[in-house]
């Protein structure tokens, strides 16, 4: 009996030493502040004052950090995918459908209402009429490209039972294109553009939300072909292999969805860039400083990892970039991170380009912001997914939170 108890109480000691060990590990050892699988900044405490601890604020904080600081967290988060994937071969795991080869991302069941839809399309096209009488007001010109996201790209990819958006892409895309032709305001959409492309599988990524570098190149050619036939312009458009020596890296390249499976799926993908034969000297500031002149945050070996955020170094709140040839006209990018690989193309036909992401940017409105510059042309791309929503760069006459 003793030798029982003796037992029960090493099995207990042990757990708890267990226990006290992991929490000291956790507490001790060194903060990071961003999950790189993850892609998001870790929690951290709140302020220790009288105040927060009185008010709550700071007992409240102590539990996300404690949980996303956790000794070895990182090994059973990543033991716990590989289980889902390997041993319960579940459809979604990590909020990432792995189908034919490719991860894409998961979809919330929905039923797409019609008139909401609708509504939602007449707004945001009202308020893009209200953008492009801005920049019509000065004498500039204004164009709105809407390209797909990997969800649209890959919908065939997507398991019967799974949500890969047809429905609500079926109702939103009309919608949309008809409010905005009653308004009279130029729409690019890029769905057809790729489709008459024949949609190939390497113009967007396996293993994340956005296009591949081809992708993003028939997108900068379809607006600058549009630019020139609306303007009667000349625009400059690099053709691959002639005037742009087009590079695969050979660094690994994970993709957002293959960082939330901590790297178990590898889609074999690696990124692409594409330099111009004939370069064009450039100076670029971002957020108002000066920085170097260069459009690619190439990654100092050909071994380390590299993230979308090689394309402009990622997404920039303001970047300004001067070639210093004043007798092309000036254009203004804005949108979100599908800019990024456009911009690294885009300046080589301007004098001057800037871009905003109103994720990031907060000292004026873009409306103000165009009214105080007065680019030639402005262009707003955004994907499918955010085409109705009034968020950041959905929302050009307010400062953004």
């Amino acid at each position: 009996m003793r030798s029982h108890k003796f037992a029960d109480w090493f099995i207990i000691l042990g757990f708890l030493g267990f226990l006290a060990l992991a929490l000291v590990v956790t507490l001790v050892r060194p903060k990071s502040g961003w999950s790189y699988y993850e892609n998001r900044n870790l929690a951290r405490p709140a302020e220790l004052t009288v105040e927060t601890v009185l008010d709550g604020t700071f007992p409240a904080s102590v539990e996300p950090v404690l949980q996303d600081h956790a000794a070895g967290r990182n090994t059973l988060l990543k033991l716990s995918a590989w289980a889902d994937l390997h041993l319960f071969h579940r459809p979604v795991v990590n909020e990432v459908v792995p189908s034919e080869g490719m991860l894409l991302g998961f979809n919330a069941y929905e039923t797409p209402d019609p008139a909401y839809i609708t509504a939602r399309a007449e707004e945001m096209a009202g308020t893009l009429a209200q953008l492009r009488d801005v920049v019509e007001g000065y004498g500039g010109h204004f164009c709105y490209v809407a390209v797909p996201g990997q969800y649209t790209y890959f919908a065939g990819a997507y398991p019967d039972f799974l949500n890969s958006r047809e429905a609500y892409t079926a109702l939103e895309l009309p919608a949309f294109t008809q409010a905005m032709a009653e308004r009279g305001v130029p729409l690019l959409d890029m769905g057809p553009v790729l489709e008459a492309a024949g949609s190939p599988r390497e113009l967007y990524s396996l293993a994340d939300y956005h296009y591949q570098f081809g992708g993003a190149y028939l997108t900068y050619q379809a607006i600058l072909e549009e630019l020139n036939s609306a303007l009667d312009l000349d625009l400059a458009v690099l053709e691959e292999g002639e005037d742009l020596e087009v590079q695969t890296l050979p660094n690994p390249y994970l993709g957002s969805r293959g960082r939330k499976l901590f790297g178990l799926e590898d889609c074999g993908e690696h990124l692409t860039i594409g330099l111009p034969r004939e370069p064009v000297p450039f100076t670029r500031s971002d957020n108002g400083g000066e920085t170097a002149s260069t459009v690619y945050a190439l990654p100092a070996t050909e071994t380390e990892d590299v993230l979308y955020a090689l394309y402009m170094g990622g997404d920039v709140g303001e970047t300004v970039i001067q070639t210093g040839r004043p007798e092309l006209p000036s254009i203004l990018i804005y949108g979100d991170s599908f800019t990024n690989p456009v911009e690294c193309l885009m300046y080589y036909s301007f004098d001057e380009m800037r871009s905003i992401d109103l994720r990031h940017y907060k000292d004026m409105t873009l409306a103000d912001y165009i009214q105080t510059y007065q680019p030639d042309i402005v262009v707003g791309i955004r994907d499918y997914e955010a085409l109705l929503s009034s968020d950041y760069n959905g929302s050009p006459f307010a400062i953004q939170p």
